[in-house]
């Protein structure tokens, strides 16, 4: 997307990304055609499961008249506006899209309860269909007494009769949601697609206005804000003439140029009721998603707070273009159409699970369960263990993985080969405080006239990290690793990354997820073999003996293989050692895809994962298969090695060693339950959310994506919203799902009243345990038996 405004619209273009008005996957109605009503859901009608439909949810509550004399209220107004603003959540970069959680802005709403404002603002589903659910009872996956059991704990019937009731139960009726100007326009003069009309002009306004080098021509406003600079765009911009929309640039020039007093000049035109406006400005900036989440983490304009930050500008030329639409369109159709859409809103938006969304919720507690109950299972089963190197002496080799769920399988399948060498699992290495600061070519006088003088030009006097602070960082990861003592000869530090072209994430037009930390190890592994650190962590109370050597390596999750990096000049004093740990790396990576070859998840991948060296696909871009990155994730274990060694978890599992008799003062548990258990959490949601939700929050089809801006982001095709999350052919082979949607189950073996300590002091921690975002999980290794975190806070027993 190199050009900037006048660009022409091709209409069925546009009609094929906007997709049909009735969504049946999601069974969302827009209820702003009065041709297609929405069941008002104010009967007495019993659900399913014989409750009673919530009296008021979906009654109409008069019409609300535009009228000149509705009052503006913009100071009330500007709260809502941050409100909405606050309910999405960052994107970050294009290639961080595997840990974003696009549900983290309504941590704070139970999950129930989180669904039912996504389908009020948005007809955005929070589970799966009821058809999927149906065929995993039919393949055996959820069992009956699964189905009972999430019955009981809804506080539902669970006898038989209840059981088969929900079974043969097909499916939600439609959604009423919130109504947009544009969305009613345009199911009024279809086929003319006027909602992705309006994202479309958006988007590529936004495309050249965050370009960060691939434009050809640059927009001429980039240096003024976000809003000021759409001002100047749209009164210029021809596309709204050629769909037919007369008075536009007069339009714009009229609006205010303070982005928040546009938004209440749009609120009290289009008369949104005060009760509607956090849910109105969270529709409207979900309508334009993926670029709302892509500047949602951008500074306040110009660095002052009381400004509007981007994406409450961005939100302001949303409304605008409301207002536009509402503008602009000759004769009184649309008016009477919007003044029909607000009469059919209720009187104060539905927070009540209604007797189908608590259906879709047993539902997927059930499939949850079933995967609940085998890993619990089998943690049960192997209590607490002694490690197998306890007692043999010196270990000749540590492998300390980055946490990855399918590093599991590699750890397992390496211990079986080699088992003198001890893995260990840590999430830490991107977790240094230094940045990557590339050098850049550019022409440049070779003998310049005028030479920098002073200190600063002098690398000599510029020390970016002090030697204390090398000293403190490395000695907190040496004790986060459990390797304060005991290292062995050869220790491995082994972060991941992929070597694929296939998508642009990965590809070199910008950062990926795997790329944020691809100088840690490296780095870390550096620190660790200075002779000066070493004297300074001998102070810290870390020895490392004098003949232990670190090496960097980097495990490749598409093709299951571990590459050792530079060695340094030491490398003849271990060279054997070396030869022997990459003869077993191979060989753990043998086994590893033949493992996944026989997974029955996807039949038509396990051809493609078994074929022999996995190298020779990297290279080609056009393959359509992408990477398997996190798919699969459903569990986060910290605790011993010990505990999980010889357990099949099926690359499902982030695994982070910790020993909590050797954490005294529980720094290390409070770490890794606020930042890897976090991280592990996000990266679950983000697949969740691709997976239940793939049209708003999914990364569309891969083959089709276009880099926006250098890199900012991709698009679908030529247009459209900003796809920022994962493609489809990550979660979905054709004909079976990859990934399994489910919470993240978060295993944690400490002392009880040390996690519950955690949880007090951090709020974000808590709140997602508490409103059932995630399952926190105690691991009692003095009394024994697992125990379960409720909502309101107690513990009960499993096993």
């Amino acid at each position: 997307m190199g050009g900037v405004a006048g660009a022409q619209v091709h209409d069925q273009d546009l009609a094929n990304r906007n997709g049909a008005a009735v969504d049946g996957r999601a069974g969302v109605c827009d209820p702003c055609a009065p041709s297609l009503p929405c069941a008002s859901g104010g009967g007495a009608m019993d659900g399913p499961l014989g409750i009673p439909a919530s009296h008021g949810e979906g009654s109409l509550a008069g019409r609300h008249a535009l009228t000149e004399g509705t009052p503006a209220r913009p100071a009330a107004w500007r709260g809502a506006v941050r409100t909405a603003c606050d309910r999405l959540a960052p994107a970050w970069s294009q290639g961080a899209a595997a840990v974003v959680n696009p549900y983290f802005g309504l941590r704070h709403l139970d999950f129930e309860v989180a669904g039912v404002t996504l389908a009020r603002v948005a007809g955005s589903p929070l589970t799966m269909p009821r058809r999927y659910y149906r065929e995993q009872v039919a393949s055996g996956r959820i069992t009956r007494g699964d189905i009972a059991e999430a019955l009981k704990a809804h506080g539902l019937p669970s006898d038989e009769g209840s059981v088969a009731r929900l079974l043969m139960h097909d499916g939600a009726p439609p959604v009423q949601r919130l109504p947009l100007v544009s969305h009613v326009w345009q199911r009024i003069d279809a086929p003319t697609p006027w909602a992705a009309f309006c994202v479309e002009r958006i988007s590529q306004f936004a495309a050249a206005y965050f370009d960060a080098g691939q434009a050809a021509w640059p927009l001429p406003w980039r240096d003024e804000p976000l809003y000021e600079a759409w001002r100047g765009f749209a009164r210029l911009d021809a596309s709204p003439r050629a769909m037919g929309l007369k008075g536009v640039a007069d339009i714009v020039a009229g609006l205010p140029r303070r982005p928040l007093a546009s938004i209440a000049l749009v609120l009290k035109t289009l008369a949104i009721p005060d009760a509607h406006v956090v849910d109105y400005c969270h529709a409207a900036l979900l309508d334009i998603g993926g670029w709302a989440t892509r500047v949602a983490d951008r500074p306040r304009a110009r660095g002052v707070d009381a400004d509007p930050t981007d994406i409450e500008q961005l939100l302001a030329i949303r409304l605008a273009w409301e207002f536009i639409v509402f503008r602009a369109v000759p004769g009184s159709r649309l008016e009477v159409a919007w003044q029909t859409a607000l009469a059919s809103l209720p009187s104060l938006p539905a927070t009540r699970m209604t007797p189908d969304v608590q259906v879709d919720s047993v539902l997927q507690a059930a499939l949850e369960l079933g995967y609940r109950r085998r890993i619990v299972a089998d943690l049960a089963a192997c209590g607490e263990r002694p490690d197998r190197h306890a007692g043999q002496g010196r270990v000749a080799v540590q492998a300390v993985f980055c946490m990855h769920n399918r590093v599991e399988v590699f750890r397992r399948a390496l211990e079986t080969v080699a088992p003198w060498i001890q893995t260990l699992g840590f999430s830490g290495f991107c977790a240094l405080a230094f940045a990557r600061a590339p050098f850049v070519e550019a022409v440049a006088p070779v003998t310049p006239s005028v030479r920098p003088k002073g200190p600063g030009a002098d690398l000599e006097h510029r020390a970016a990290i002090t030697d204390a602070d090398r000293g403190a960082m490395a000695a907190a990861l040496l004790r986060g690793m459990s390797l304060a003592d005991g290292l062995a000869r050869l220790v491995l530090l082994i972060d991941h990354g992929p070597s694929s072209a296939h998508r642009p994430q990965d590809a070199g037009s910008g950062p990926s997820e795997y790329r944020i930390g691809e100088l840690d190890a490296p780095m870390v592994a550096a620190w660790l073999n200075d002779r000066a650190l070493r004297a300074r962590l001998a102070q810290e109370g870390v020895a490392i003996p004098a003949d232990t050597r670190f090496v960097a390596a980097r495990y490749d999750g598409a093709h299951d293989e571990v590459a050792v990096l530079d060695t340094g000049p030491w490398e003849l004093s271990h060279a054997q050692d070396l030869r022997d740990t990459r003869a077993a790396l191979e060989g753990a990576g043998a086994r590893t895809r033949e493992e996944r070859a026989r997974a029955p998840v996807s039949p038509v991948l396990a051809s493609h994962l078994a074929s022999a060296p996995a190298g020779a696909r990297t290279p080609e871009r056009s393959r359509a298969a992408a990477d398997p990155e996190f798919v699969g994730n459903a569990a986060f274990i910290a605790a011993p090695r010990a505990r999980t060694e010889g357990m099949a978890l099926d690359g499902r599992a982030f695994l982070h060693d910790y020993a909590w008799r050797r954490d005294a003062d529980f720094r290390i548990l409070r770490y890794i339950m606020t930042t890897p258990m976090m991280a592990a959490y996000w990266m679950n949601m983000r697949y969740y959310a691709s997976v239940v939700d793939h049209k708003r929050f999914g990364g569309g089809n891969k083959a089709l994506h276009n880099a926006v801006g250098g890199c900012v982001g991709v698009l679908e095709g030529a247009g459209g919203d900003l796809r920022n999350g994962l493609p489809i052919q990550s979660l979905f082979d054709g004909r079976h799902w990859l990934h399994e949607p489910l919470r993240l189950n978060a295993f944690v073996e400490a002392p009880r009243a040390r996690i519950d300590e955690v949880l007090a002091g951090h709020e974000i921690v808590r709140s997602v345990v508490e409103h059932g975002w995630l399952f926190l999980f105690q691991m009692d290794s003095e009394a024994g038996g697992l125990f379960l975190r409720a909502r309101d806070g107690r513990w009960g027993q499993l096993s």
